[in-house]
């Protein structure tokens, strides 16, 4: 039988579960130049990560920014802050 390909993942917890992570979130704190989203229908990290940053590979910016533990997560009406990445990267 073949080695699992998530055998060198890191399981992370959440409360009493567990789930398959490949890093772990970086604190963001929040500051006075932060921007706010509100998240309307078809709204997705990769995409809001490329409207305000130009790279859909930095959506864990705003994940990490507002405690999203699942990039899938969010909804309709809910507010993002947007944080610079400039701050941190």
């Amino acid at each position: 039988m073949n080695e699992s390909r998530y055998k060198d993942c890191e399981m992370l917890k959440d409360g009493s579960k567990e789930y398959l992570g490949v890093r772990l979130p970086v604190e963001i704190t929040p500051r006075p130049d932060d921007r706010f989203h509100t998240v309307v229908t078809g709204d997705r990290l990769d995409v809001l990560a490329y409207r305000y940053f130009s790279d859909t590979d930095l959506w864990w910016i705003i994940s990490d920014g507002n405690d999203l533990p699942f990039h899938f997560g969010i909804q309709p009406g809910m507010v993002l802050r947007i944080p610079e990445p400039d701050h941190f990267a």
